[in-house]
């Protein structure tokens, strides 16, 4: 079946804290396919993974601060809200909002490691029943398996937009460069992070955010999720 509506792309991680890359991606994707919507959603309880070092509250405000100025990025507090308190599987925000779009074309946005270790998450086959991917690279991902690669057939933008899920665009840049570790860890030092919108920055010094060296070194991924 061939539709002709506008993609809503869904953006997961934790934002702890969002950076320039992340927006950077999610402009990137948008543009790809007509300027449509990203939802940028950050996780509540990342699965089989240490918590954010910020609460919820505000790792969501720091995404609407992101968000501000850009009409078609949309701070979403979907996964904040689950009243059950799982953990933010995948699986679950893909059939929450493929409930609510009915066949329009549904896109989530991983990096390229993340594509490499598809086949770790949670019951990852069920996604291309759901949704297409925007695959952002990153630097020193490896190739994705070739059973994640089928799954997922390379295909254009326009084809994403025609179809409600099941193909993968590829993006040749922006690279996802920049680390959250280094910047917690540089924001615990009190030391400069041209990583962060200015208005993110600000945010996090108001509130004392990330002051302390000991929370800085986790290392968090966007719903890096194994079975």
């Amino acid at each position: 079946m061939t539709v002709r509506a506008q993609p809503l792309i869904l953006f997961g991680g934790t934002f702890d804290p969002i950076h320039r890359a992340h927006v950077r991606a999610a402009l990137a994707v948008s543009r790809a396919l007509g300027e449509a919507p990203v939802h940028l959603l950050p996780n509540a309880v990342p699965p089989h993974r240490p918590q954010p070092s910020a609460d919820g509250a505000q790792r969501l405000a720091m995404v609407r601060h992101a968000c501000a100025g850009y009409p078609q990025l949309i701070a979403d507090d979907w996964e904040l809200r689950r009243p059950d308190g799982a953990p933010s599987f995948t699986l679950a925000t893909l059939k929450h909002f493929r409930r609510h779009i009915g066949r329009r074309p549904l896109v989530f946005v991983v990096g390229a490691d993340s594509f490499a270790n598809l086949d770790r998450w949670h019951r990852w086959r069920e996604y291309a029943a759901l949704c297409h991917l925007a695959v952002v690279p990153r630097p020193g991902a490896a190739p994705a398996p070739l059973r994640v690669q089928r799954a997922f057939p390379a295909a254009n933008a326009a084809l994403l937009r025609r179809r409600p899920a099941g193909r993968r665009l590829m993006l040749a840049r922006p690279v996802l460069d920049v680390a959250a570790t280094e910047i917690r860890r540089a924001l615990a030092a009190g030391g400069p992070c041209p990583q962060l919108p200015a208005a993110v920055l600000a945010h996090i010094r108001r509130h004392g955010l990330y002051n302390d060296p000991a929370k800085a070194d986790h290392s968090v991924h966007a719903h890096n999720e194994a079975p």
